[in-house]
């Protein structure tokens, strides 16, 4: 390993940086969102619902405030306050979104930006090899010292893909799992929010 990251030159130490930060992040996001739950079963929604006709919402709330996905939290404030009406509740639930959305995606422009800059710096590592290779060729030495330019430039490169091209399919990968709670979450927070708005009109139609 330290005679590959010689052969690469001073380019191979910050690609080397990079590469153990993109691993670290990637294993504690994917540990976070396997952790998490993407969705609120249908069977569960109905349980919200019942509870609230029945106004007795303390069973659900418990398993709702335990679960450490953002989607059940959210939606919580929501259920927490359903008997203010609507307004309230959809206020309330973009309040809580401000703070349990953006933990979803910690560290990911991070990521991201580890993705996209290692090849530019296997590419600078290719430049600075080639450089020292025409140098040696001026010098006319021996072939062994010019190998050692070229392939100083095509292991940079090398190294500088490797990490790009996981990292950046990891990056994607977290932020479809992200797109894909945050739209379940908008739905499910529509869902609770026309089911009190009706229940607010039954009871309104039968007081009059």
């Amino acid at each position: 390993m330290n005679e590959f990251i010689k052969q690469g030159g001073v380019v191979m130490y910050p690609l080397l940086v990079f590469s153990v930060i993109a691993l670290a992040i990637i294993l504690e996001r994917f540990i976070y969102f396997k952790r998490i739950r993407l969705e609120i079963p249908e069977r569960l929604m109905n349980h919200v619902k019942l509870s609230i006709r029945e106004g007795n919402t303390k069973e659900i709330l418990v398993l709702f405030n335990k679960n450490k996905s953002p989607i059940y939290r959210i939606l919580a404030r929501g259920i927490e306050n359903w008997e203010n009406g609507y307004p309230d509740i959809e206020r309330e639930i973009e309040e809580v979104k401000m703070s349990e959305l953006p933990e979803m995606g910690r560290r990911l422009p991070l990521l991201h930006f580890i993705g996209i800059m290692s090849p530019s710096l296997g590419l600078l590592g290719t430049v600075t090899g080639m450089i020292k290779t025409f140098h040696f060729l001026s010098l006319q030495l021996e072939s062994q010292q010019l190998a050692q330019g070229i392939s100083e430039a095509l292991i940079t490169t090398a190294f500088g893909l490797s990490i790009s091209i996981p990292t950046l399919a990891a990056y994607y990968y977290f932020m479809n799992k992200i797109e894909h709670i945050t739209v379940h979450t908008e739905k499910r927070e529509l869902e609770l929010i026309h089911y009190v708005q009706k229940l607010g009109e039954v009871g309104a139609q039968i007081q009059d």
